[in-house]
């Protein structure tokens, strides 16, 4: 599902999961493991691609609806995993969107440290036009990074954001063409790791303190409900409808 390869202390993890990278319970958990062995061994900085087609397709819906109920909260669970030990992790990410990343993948893109799209790439959260929410530390990820002017149509419009228009919203860094992509991510990855990592480390920690507080504060309040809507039969009936529609 994932791939690793290290050299000169860089490494690159490329997900390649089927054709559009879906994000399963086996995929979240994969990638966590990979996130804790990196964070203990000799890696100084980390790029996170897909494929010329999709950085990540995002939640494998056929998937969730084939399992049933008692998918729902095990896979939520190691799906918020993701995107916390992402965002914590202690060492500069790199995310290459060569393709599209939506909803989960956007979620990815977004808890790294650093992002660079294609012009022809796309990047946004759908989720609430299928009728599901998005958990607490996805929204507050995507409050750190996107322009305060956007934040609204990133989370709450769903809207799509395509090369440039990715950049203008926060959503993403940089536009690079895609023969260059990830010769930038090489020479952004070896700058990060220039970086002395005790100062690295503490800096990316303090900056991203007031998100991890806020979630903790207010993500109880909120679980409940949020679990009842990802559950019930109307989500699953629109999550089918969308299925039908537009991944028959």
């Amino acid at each position: 599902m994932l791939r690793l390869e290290t050299r000169d202390h860089i490494s690159r993890l490329v997900m390649n999961h089927g054709k559009v990278n879906v994000m399963d319970i086996e995929f979240c958990r994969e990638l966590i493991q990979h996130l804790e062995t990196l964070e203990q061994d000799s890696c100084r900085a980390l790029i996170l691609s897909g494929n010329e087609r999709v950085f990540s397709a995002g939640v494998d819906l056929k998937r969730w609806l084939a399992e049933g109920e008692d998918y729902v909260e095990p896979f939520l669970v190691e799906l918020e995993r993701v995107m916390e030990r992402m965002f914590v992790f202690p060492k500069p990410v790199i995310a290459v969107i060569q393709g599209h990343a939506v909803a989960g993948g956007c979620m990815m893109a977004a808890a790294c440290d650093y992002r660079l799209i294609a012009p022809q790439a796309r990047i946004g959260i759908p989720e609430l036009r299928v009728g599901v929410p998005l958990p607490m530390m996805a929204i507050e990820i995507l409050r750190f990074v996107a322009n305060t002017s956007d934040f609204q149509n990133v989370v709450n419009v769903g809207r799509m954001f395509e090369g440039s228009e990715a950049v203008s919203a926060g959503l993403a860094n940089e536009m690079v063409s895609a023969d260059n992509l990830y010769e930038r991510a090489n020479q952004i990855a070896h700058e990060f790791s220039g970086i002395p990592q005790a100062a690295f480390r503490l800096t990316k920690q303090q900056s991203r303190a007031p998100v991890m507080r806020l979630v903790e504060q207010n993500r109880a309040e909120f679980y409940a409900e949020f679990l009842e809507i990802w559950r019930s039969p109307g989500t699953r009936e629109s999550i089918q409808d969308y299925v039908d529609e537009r991944l028959a």
